[in-house]
C-alpha cells in the first residue's frame, strides 16, 4: 500500500477509535451526561475524512488526501480527550481522567493542525523555500506551547505570576502568528499561480482567512464573558466545515483530481445494484407462486442480467448530468457542431475554436500531421487517430485529470470534422504543390522560349540574311539578262521569305517586344488589327510569365473577335491591383462564345500560371474576357 494511503488508513483507524470511545463515554455505563455532542461533531468531521479517501484513491501522489484525513482525525482525538477528561467530574471517572482533564483544558490549539497542513499544501504541495517548512514545523510547537501554558494556568489556582503571564502572551502570539503565516501562503500561491490555480484557491482563501479572524473574535467574546461553547462555535465551523467544503468545491468545480468521475461511477453502481436487487426480488416473488423455487430464482437471475447493463448506462448518464453537468454541455455542443458540419452549415476547420469553447481552454491547439511529414506533439498531448495511424494531436492549454478525460471524450465525438480537416489539409498541400510545380514548369518554358527566340534572331536569321547579302553581291556582278542573274534573284527572294517566316515563328514563341515592357508589346499588337481598338494600359512591372500570358491571351481574344464575333469595335483595359494583373477584352459582336472558339487553350494557358479566366458572352450582347494573374508569376 502506498505511503499516503497508509497514512489515510491510519487516520481512519484513529478516527473510528475516537468515535467509539466518545460513543461509550456518551452512552455507556460511564456516561458523562453529554450524548448530544458526539453525533454532531462526528457528522461534521466525517466528510473531510471521506474526501481524503477519495483523493488518495484517485490521486495517490497528492498530499491533499492525508491532509484532509488529518483535518478530521486530529479534532476527533481532541474532542475525545476533552470528553475523557470530563469524566473526572462525574461519579464514575475513567482511568487517568484527572490528568487528562488538565491536558484537555489547553488541547484546543491542536484543532488547527490539520487546517494549517491543508492550507500549506493545497493544491500541489508546499511552496518552494525553507520558510514554509519552518511554518509547518512551527505549528505543532506553538500548539504544544499554548497547550502547556493554558493547562498550567488552569492548574495554578492561586493566580498568575508575571513570568507566566509573559509566557502566555508569547505562546498565544506565536500561535496566532503561525496561523496568519499559514494563511499568507495562500496569498503567495494565488499571486504566483496560473488562472486555474487561482480559481481553485478562491474558495479556500475565503474560508482560511475567516478562521484566524473568527478565532480572534471568539477570544474577545470569551473575555467579555460570553459562554465558551457559544464563542468558539463559529470559528470551529469555519475550520472544520468551511475549509474542507472549500477544498471540495475546488476539486469538484475546478477539476483538480477528477473526483466527480469516481463519485459518478460509485453512485451509478450503487443505484444500479439497488434496482437490480429490487428486480431480482420482484421476479422471485412473482414467479414463486407459479414455479418451483429453483425456476423462480433462475428466472429472476436471467431477468436481472438482461436489465442490468441498460439500467446502468441510463443511470450513469443521468448521474453524470447531475455530478458533472459541464461535461454534458460540452459534449452536446460538440455533437451539434458535428451535425452542422455534416449538413454543410459549418466549416470543419472551426473544430479548434469549438473545442476551445466547449472545454473552456483558450490555449487548446489541434495539430494535424502534414502529408509526408512526421508529427512530434509535445509531451502530454492527446493523439488523434484514424484506424491505426496517428493523424494529429490535441494539445491542452491547461491540463488536469478531468480535463484530459473530457478532451479524450471530445476527440471521439469530433472525429468527423477532425478527419475532414486533415483531408482538406492534404488536398490544399497537394494543390499548392501542383501550383508550385506548374509555376516552375512555366518559368522553364518561358526561359526556353526566350532562349529559342534569341537563338532564332541571333542565329538562323542573321546567317540567312548574311547569305542573302552575299548572293545579292554575286548577282550584281552578273549581267541582268543572264539566266543566272534571274535564278539568284529568285533565291534571294526565297531567303527573304524564309527570314520573314522565322521572324513570325520567333514572335509566336516569345515576342521580343516584351523586352520593352507589356505596354509597348500590346500597343504594337493592336496596331495590326483591322478593327478599331481602344487600349488602356499603363507602364507595368510584372513577372515574365504573367506578361507573356496576358500578351498571348489578348492576341488570341482579338483574333477570335475578328474571326467569329462580327464585331465593329474592341476595347482592352489592363491594370494592376493588389499584386494581381487584370486584363479585360470586350467586343460588341454577336456574343454566344463557347469553349471551342480558342477559349479552351486560353483557359489552360492562364491556369498554368495560377490565374483565373472568365468569359461573359450572352447572345447578341458581345463578349467580355477577363484574365487575373498574380503579377509575380
Amino acid at each position: 500500500m502506498p505511503r499516503r494511503r497508509r497514512s489515510v488508513a491510519a487516520a481512519t483507524v484513529l478516527f473510528v477509535a475516537a468515535a467509539v470511545v466518545r460513543a461509550v463515554l456518551a452512552y455507556g455505563p460511564w456516561s458523562i451526561g453529554q450524548p448530544a455532542d458526539w453525533p454532531i461533531t462526528t457528522a461534521l468531521l466525517l466528510p473531510a475524512l471521506l474526501l481524503g479517501w477519495l483523493v488518495v484513491v484517485r490521486a495517490p501522489a497528492s498530499p491533499i488526501g492525508p491532509a484532509l484525513a488529518l483535518t478530521a482525525t486530529v479534532p476527533a482525538l481532541v474532542f475525545t480527550v476533552e470528553d475523557w477528561g470530563s469524566s473526572a467530574r462525574t461519579s464514575s471517572p475513567w482511568p487517568g481522567a484527572s490528568v487528562v482533564d488538565k491536558v484537555a483544558v489547553g488541547a484546543w490549539p491542536w484543532l488547527f493542525l490539520g487546517f494549517v497542513t491543508l492550507v500549506l499544501l493545497f493544491p500541489d504541495g508546499l511552496l518552494p523555500g525553507r520558510l514554509w517548512r519552518w511554518i509547518w514545523a512551527a505549528m505543532p510547537v506553538s500548539a504544544a506551547l499554548v497547550n502547556f501554558v493554558v493547562s498550567r494556568e488552569d492548574a495554578v489556582r492561586t493566580g498568575t505570576t508575571p513570568a507566566h503571564a509573559v509566557l502566555i502572551v508569547i505562546a498565544f502570539a506565536a500561535f496566532l502568528a503561525t496561523l496568519l503565516a499559514a494563511a499568507s501562503s495562500l496569498v503567495v500561491r494565488y499571486r504566483r499561480g496560473d488562472p486555474l490555480t487561482r480559481q481553485r484557491l478562491r474558495w479556500l482563501m475565503a474560508a482560511a482567512v475567516a478562521v484566524p479572524i473568527l478565532l480572534g473574535l471568539s477570544w474577545l467574546a470569551t473575555a467579555l464573558g460570553a459562554p465558551g461553547s457559544l464563542a468558539y462555535t463559529w470559528f470551529l465551523i469555519a475550520m472544520l466545515v468551511l475549509v474542507p467544503g472549500a477544498i471540495t468545491v475546488a476539486i469538484l468545480r475546478h477539476d483538480l483530481f477528477d473526483i466527480d468521475r469516481l463519485l459518478g461511477a460509485t453512485v451509478s453502481w450503487l443505484v444500479t445494484t439497488l434496482i437490480s436487487a429490487g428486480v431480482f426480488a420482484a421476479v422471485v416473488v412473482v414467479t414463486g407462486g407459479f414455479f418451483p423455487d429453483r425456476v423462480g430464482v433462475t428466472t429472476a437471475a436471467f431477468v436481472t442480467a438482461l436489465v442490468l447493463l441498460p439500467v446502468y448506462h441510463w443511470i450513469h448518464r443521468t448521474v453524470g448530468r447531475l455530478v458533472d453537468p459541464d461535461r454534458t454541455v460540452a459534449l452536446a455542443r460538440i455533437r451539434d457542431f458535428v451535425r452542422r458540419v455534416r449538413d454543410g452549415e459549418a466549416e470543419p476547420e472551426q473544430i479548434e475554436a469549438v473545442l476551445r469553447s466547449a472545454l473552456d481552454d483558450p490555449g487548446l491547439q489541434v495539430l494535424l500531421r502534414r502529408p509526408g511529414s512526421e508529427l512530434e506533439p509535445p509531451a502530454g498531448a492527446i493523439p488523434l487517430q484514424t484506424g491505426d495511424s496517428v493523424v494529429g494531436a490535441l494539445v491542452l492549454g491547461t491540463t488536469s485529470a478531468r480535463r484530459v478525460r473530457r478532451a479524450r471524450e471530445a476527440v471521439v465525438e469530433a472525429r468527423l470534422p477532425i478527419e475532414v480537416s486533415r483531408l482538406q489539409l492534404e488536398l490544399r498541400e497537394a494543390l499548392t504543390e501542383v501550383r508550385t510545380s506548374r509555376a516552375r514548369l512555366m518559368d522553364e518554358v518561358n526561359a526556353e522560349r526566350h532562349r529559342l527566340e534569341r537563338d532564332l534572331h541571333d542565329g538562323a536569321q542573321q546567317q540567312l540574311i548574311a547569305i542573302g547579302m552575299r548572293l545579292r553581291s554575286v548577282q550584281y556582278q552578273l549581267e541582268p539578262g543572264l539566266p543566272a542573274y534571274r535564278e539568284l534573284d529568285e533565291v534571294v527572294e526565297t531567303l527573304e521569305e524564309t527570314v520573314a517566316e522565322l521572324r513570325r515563328i520567333a514572335h509566336g514563341v516569345r515576342p521580343s517586344r516584351l523586352d520593352d515592357g507589356l505596354a509597348v508589346a500590346l500597343r504594337h499588337l493592336v496596331a495590326d488589327s483591322t478593327l478599331p481598338v481602344d487600349l488602356v494600359v499603363p507602364e507595368l512591372e510584372v513577372g515574365e510569365g504573367a506578361a507573356t500570358t496576358v500578351y498571348f491571351t489578348v492576341g488570341e481574344a482579338i483574333a477570335n473577335a475578328l474571326k467569329h464575333a462580327r464585331a465593329t469595335r474592341i476595347s482592352i483595359s489592363v491594370g494592376l491591383s493588389d499584386q494581381v494583373l487584370r486584363a479585360v477584352v470586350r467586343d460588341d459582336g454577336v456574343g454566344g462564345a463557347k469553349e471551342g472558339f480558342g477559349l479552351t487553350s486560353l483557359r489552360d494557358r492562364v491556369a498554368s500560371v495560377g490565374g483565373e479566366f472568365t468569359v461573359d458572352s450572352p447572345p447578341g450582347a458581345g463578349t467580355s474576357i477577363t484574365v487575373e494573374i498574380p503579377c509575380a508569376s
